[in-house]
């Protein structure tokens, strides 16, 4: 199994969309519950009640339908947990090696930009001492920023608050890599998208498959997500014109008040910060 880890708007479905076209990689849809059932294992110390909390809320959550519900019934989801060990990770190789049993792919995903602000709680039930694969990819925080406020669904404040957020979460997980010597594989998106033919062979070989160039089939990315407004450009794939759009985009003022809040993420990513 693998983890993509990203803050929002920094293509992590758009990373999904070109895996997915892999016909040895899956990645279902959003889900919700990595970092509720790492709270439980934390705080419930008997397995037996663990087990039954996590199955149950498993199934329960708003995206399991969408997401592995696709694949997986609450009694298999029930049927895998209590018979997995009870660790984070067993759990999660246990449910996405079902999946990836039944579809035939050798890798198995999931990614939602949500958990990249729980490292801590992920580290501390032994994510990063596991076999789960890490993916990570970021993005500039100041292109974030705009993408995000063309949503309908960011906060009014996302300017003045978004870019420490971005650098805290995103830098927290570096350390965390480095302190475990992890699986861990690093993107940023504008390298995917100005040159996917050369980042995706590498990826497949951090996941262990032989590359496709099925991966660069970009009309067949977001089929199924071309009702939500802000994945409507994904059926344009590599969009290289909105690499560092914010420089002839965003205001100068905004542009520096991002540099600012964020400028050691900036540098150790590689991101001018002048």
């Amino acid at each position: 199994m693998f983890i993509i880890f990203g803050s929002p708007r920094s293509g992590t479905t758009l990373l999904r969309e070109a895996l997915n076209q892999h016909n040895k990689i899956f990645i279902p849809h959003e889900t919700d519950f990595i970092v509720p059932i790492s709270f439980v294992l934390d705080r419930v110390s008997d397995p037996g009640i663990g087990r039954e909390i996590i199955s149950n809320l498993i199934a329960a959550t708003h995206d399991f339908g969408p997401s592995i519900g696709n694949f997986l019934s609450a009694k298999e989801v029930k049927d895998l947990v209590h018979n997995a060990d009870y660790s984070l990770s067993a759990i999660l190789n246990a449910l996405y090696g079902e999946i990836g049993n039944k579809l035939g792919r050798e890798a198995v995903g999931d990614k939602s930009p949500n958990d990249l602000a729980f490292i801590g709680i992920l580290k501390k039930v032994g994510l990063f001492e596991s076999n789960i694969r890490i993916i990570h990819i970021i993005r500039d925080v100041r292109d974030v920023v705009m993408s995000l406020k063309n949503t309908k669904w960011a906060p009014e404040n996302i300017v003045n608050n978004f870019p420490r957020i971005w650098e805290g979460s995103n830098l927290n997980l570096v350390r965390f890599m480095d302190e475990s010597q992890h699986p861990y594989f690093r993107v940023r998106y504008e390298d995917m998208v100005i040159n996917p033919g050369s980042v995706m062979p590498h990826l497949c070989d951090f996941l262990g498959v032989q590359y496709s160039d099925k991966m660069l089939n970009t009309a067949d990315f977001g089929r199924d997500l071309k009702h939500l407004d802000h994945h409507r450009n994904l059926d344009k794939g590599f969009m290289v014109e909105r690499c560092y759009a914010w420089k002839s985009e965003m205001p100068v003022e905004l542009a520096m008040n991002c540099t600012l809040r964020a400028r050691e993420g900036l540098r150790v990513f590689g991101y001018e910060t002048n």
